[in-house]
């Protein structure tokens, strides 16, 4: 996004980003949409790590964190702003740390670090995906999920746009809280690449959801939907 926002904006943004899902009458339960979400990645997790220390990079209205206590996982969380980090641990019952990413100093290094749609929002990923390797033990898993700017419906407004057809100009980008797009090749790329990362899976992540559960097709590894998820692991300290 150009020109970024400010940091006195964002503080104030994400100071009431989630606070209403706290009130909705399926907080916390297993029917909730978003908890299967949460099952399904910590499912794919589970296949490749033992349950151990969990730290989740914007926890939101921390379903994320409730899903993976329940499933064994020791989780913490984070959160920018202090205020609402202070109602989401009441709410989890969860130590949620708050302020400067980068400055955190943790006890011991998480076995799994998990950013769920969560990377496109920082004004310098490059710092955040530096401080997670740095977080992390030997062969701990980052967990990755964030919109794809090269999936099948952009690549169809693009054609549309090209052919006159389609009025509105490059409203994919118009999304008010996302400050940087990637596509999955380029993250795959960057993680192995610079950041000290070894990827171990990459699917589409797959919305539809049917009794509690997320379905998945053949078709998930082909990552042309509008977003997808990486499972990587940490192979050398950078």
């Amino acid at each position: 996004m150009n020109p970024q926002y400010t940091d006195k904006y964002l503080a104030a943004l994400y100071n009431t980003y989630q606070q209403s899902d706290f009130q909705h009458h399926r907080y916390g339960s297993n029917t909730n949409p978003r908890y299967a979400k949460h099952s399904d990645n910590f499912e794919l997790i589970g296949k490749n790590s033992k349950k151990g220390k969990l730290l989740s990079v914007g926890s939101g209205n921390g379903i994320d964190l409730l899903v993976a206590k329940r499933l064994g996982w020791q989780a913490d969380g984070y959160e920018v702003d202090s205020a609402f980090s202070q109602m989401l641990s009441e709410k989890t019952d969860t130590t949620i740390f708050t302020g400067d990413f980068q400055q955190l100093v943790f006890d011991k290094p998480y076995d799994c670090i998990y950013l769920n749609h969560v990377i496109e929002h920082p004004k310098n990923p490059r710092a955040y995906l530096i401080k997670i390797n740095r977080s992390l033990r030997d062969n701990g898993l980052l967990y990755l999920a964030t919109p794809n700017i090269e999936s099948m419906s952009i690549k169809v407004k693009r054609l549309l746009e090209t052919l006159r057809l389609r009025r509105k100009k490059g409203s994919y980008y118009d999304t008010w809280q996302h400050l940087t797009y990637f596509n999955p090749k380029q993250l795959c790329q960057l993680l192995e690449q610079h950041f000290g990362f070894r990827v171990i899976h990459l699917s589409t992540d797959n919305k539809k959801i049917k009794d509690g559960k997320v379905i998945h097709s053949a078709f998930d590894r082909f990552t042309f939907k509008s977003s997808f998820r990486i499972l990587a692991k940490k192979v050398r300290q950078i």
